[in-house]
This record gives C-alpha cells, structure tokens and sequence, in this order.
C-alpha cells in the first residue's frame, strides 16, 4: 500500500510559535470574558469560595498533563506504536509528547484530536453549575483549557478538510495527510 503527502502541515513554520502563543492566549482571555460575564449574572446568590485557591493552582498546573493523558487515552489501540517523552523545559516547565509512529485514519485522529477538549470542557462546564462558589475558579480553568486547545483546534480544521480516505502522520514538526497513491 502506497501512499502519497496529500499536504504536510507544520503550524510552527505556517503561523510561528509566538503568533501560535498569542493566538492562544487572546482565545484564553477572549474565553474567559464571554463566559464569565453570564455567569456572573447566573450565579448572583452565590458567594465566590477563596478558601481554595491551592486546590485551583494545583489543577491549573495538572491540567496540561491531564490533556496530554486524553490525547493518549484515545489512541490506547494503537499503544504499541506510540513513542511517548516527558523533558523539563526550561529545568522547569513539563513538556510531554506523544507521538504515533505510523499513519492513522483521520476519524482516529479527529477523535484523538478532539477527545481532551470534549472530555474537560464538559467537566468544567458541568462542574461550575454543580459548585457554584467556585465557578469562577472553574471558568478560569475552563478558559486556560480552551486556550490550551487552541492548537489541537487548528490541526481538526486542515484534518476535516481532508479526503475521507485518507490517513494523518504525524512527525516531528507537525503532521501530513496522506492519501493511497492510485498508480
């Protein structure tokens, strides 16, 4: 079976990494704006909890891990092909990556793709009605989230664009959507 680049897509080289960053960071506060200005007016009785602010740092910091382990979740079938690293940028700051070292069909990576977003967002969402005194905790976490997805949102656009057929690797400066070759 031969395959085909039907387009190779590396958002660093295409966007940048700082343009990349302040994309994100606009979306996160952008987010929070629109969301918090609502609900401050659907949780009026409500006195906001500050007795919990370890918590809410604690889950801040855990939160991009917790994605990365989504991502990996939805590709558990293919466990024995995925390459997965965890370095301090830095000396600080986490960075894990999770690499597939084979192509996958692009449902598999529309939902491997999508699953964080789907999987935290509707937690926090439904977390923030269930305990009201720390929805703005929760909306904040909810916004930095979505900010965090903002790339996995650019890759779902150019992989739902692609053939219906075709397949998506992944390497070490984005990904390529490939097509079987007709020859």
């Amino acid at each position: 079976m031969r395959m085909n680049c039907w387009k190779a897509i590396n958002l660093n080289k295409q966007y940048g990494h700082l343009r990349m960053t302040i994309f994100s960071l606009m979306l996160t506060l952008f987010t929070f704006i629109i969301i918090y200005i609502p609900a401050a007016y659907i949780f009026t009785d409500t006195m906001f909890n500050n007795k919990v602010f370890i918590i809410f740092f604690t889950l801040f910091i855990l939160l991009y891990p917790l994605h990365k382990f989504f991502h990996f979740l939805s590709l558990l079938p293919y466990n024995d092909k995925i390459k997965k690293s965890l370095y301090l940028k830095s000396g600080f700051y986490p960075i894990i990556t999770i690499q597939i070292n084979e192509p996958i069909s692009k449902w598999a990576c529309l939902l491997a793709l999508s699953t964080p977003s789907i999987v935290i967002n509707s937690s926090l969402i439904l977390l923030s009605f269930i305990f009201t005194e720390y929805a703005v905790y929760l909306i904040i976490l909810l916004s930095y989230h979505i900010g965090l997805s903002f790339s996995d949102m650019v890759y779902i656009k150019y992989v739902m664009s692609a053939p219906k057929n075709s397949y998506i690797e992944e390497n070490e400066t984005g990904i390529e959507i490939l097509v079987l070759s007709t020859d």
